[in-house]
């Protein structure tokens, strides 16, 4: 039987733009038991509560974060910014606070680069309650060791053995220096290519877990009553695509009258279809997951010369999310779930061909 864990004693600062999404994950925090959860509406707020935590912990409320959970796109300052303000920053209070990235993009680039700037851990969106739970396990649990290279500060990031970007090779012992600590070393090697910092696992120690050899688990109970929350917030999901997919509609008459900037209203529909693609399938409605990929997809370049072929076809997938929130089509969605998709895929056909016969 696996030990369970007590995440009273942490403390998880919660990034996210979305004020939906943001409550969301603080509700499903502190479900699974983790006692002190702070906010923040983007990356320079988040930037303003970490400073603010280390010179004056009385203001802030808290004396430490224990872990950063950061939405990776954000208006103004995102969550690939903060983190590596985090790593890099001579102002940043915890250069070795663990950082895990959200996102709906979960694309092998995004993830990469997440990885490249020192996170420390990745969650895709759609995700559950037990997900979320799992990852921040992880994240206490399976640490991985600090390293200082020429370009490089943050966990290590492969899980096998080290090697030097570009060379390509792997490192030799007499290679690395260790320092057992997390502060900076008082003295360097002059021949030391790379520095491995090894030191006590502080938060395993704080959910009780130091001793442990496995993962621990969460009590089942919690879990349910996180996804509890979850299902709860249906109906406002719901709410809020209604008001989305609106949105959606204006930019999209905008384009077709030929009204406004069209980059930042394809950058508006792009923001939109990215938040659907993460967040459909949370709460039920996968098909909304997969229309919002292929608009977020559809509407990467937001410098294209908006054609009545751009204009069909981002319809077709405003049309088609907004037929699967009006039915409230959950799950595959039977027979009228495999028309739609096969709608959308006809869409794309017709698309190809009409810019394939301008091209």
């Amino acid at each position: 039987m696996s030990e369970q864990a007590d995440l009273e004693r942490l403390s998880v600062l919660v990034v996210e733009d979305n004020a939906f999404i943001r409550d969301l994950l603080s509700d499903v925090m502190r479900s699974i038991g983790i006692g002190r959860v702070f906010t923040a509406e983007d990356g320079r707020d988040a930037i303003e509560l970490l400073q603010t935590v280390a010179t004056d912990p009385m203001k802030a409320g808290i004396s430490v974060i224990d872990i950063v959970v950061s939405d990776v796109y954000m208006p103004s300052l995102d969550g690939r910014m903060l983190l590596r303000w985090i790593r890099t920053s001579s102002k940043s209070p915890d250069r070795f606070v663990p950082t895990l990235m959200i996102s709906g993009a979960a694309d092998g680039d995004i993830v990469r680069n997440c990885r490249d700037l020192g996170a420390s851990e990745f969650l895709a969106k759609p995700f559950s309650a037990q997900n979320v739970a799992n990852k921040i396990l992880h994240t206490i649990m399976r640490p991985r060791k600090f390293i200082l290279a020429p370009t490089y500060f943050g966990p290590e990031r492969r899980r096998t053995e080290l090697f030097l970007d570009n060379e390509r090779r792997k490192l030799k012992p007499d290679d690395i220096q260790i320092i057992h600590s997390d502060k900076p070393p008082k003295s360097m090697r002059e021949d030391a290519q790379v520095i491995h910092f090894v030191f006590r696992n502080r938060l395993s120690d704080k959910i009780g877990a130091y001793n442990l050899k496995g993962i621990p688990e969460i009590d089942t109970s919690l879990i349910e009553q996180a996804e509890k929350k979850i299902e709860n917030m249906a109906g406002d999901y719901a709410d809020w695509v209604t008001k989305s997919i609106r949105q959606l509609a204006n930019s999209l008459k905008q384009l077709q009258a030929g009204e406004g900037d069209s980059k930042e209203l394809i950058e508006k529909m792009n923001l939109l279809a990215h938040e659907f693609r993460g967040q459909g399938g949370i709460f039920g409605y996968p098909l909304v997951t997969k229309f919002g990929k292929s608009l977020y997809d559809a509407t990467l370049d937001s410098n294209i010369d908006v054609t009545p072929n751009h204009i069909e076809f981002f319809k077709a997938h405003v049309d088609a999310i907004n037929a699967v929130m009006n039915e409230k089509i959950k799950g595959g969605g039977g027979e009228i779930g495999k028309s739609l998709l096969e709608g959308l895929a006809q869409a794309q056909v017709n698309f190809a061909e009409k810019s394939s016969v301008v091209d």
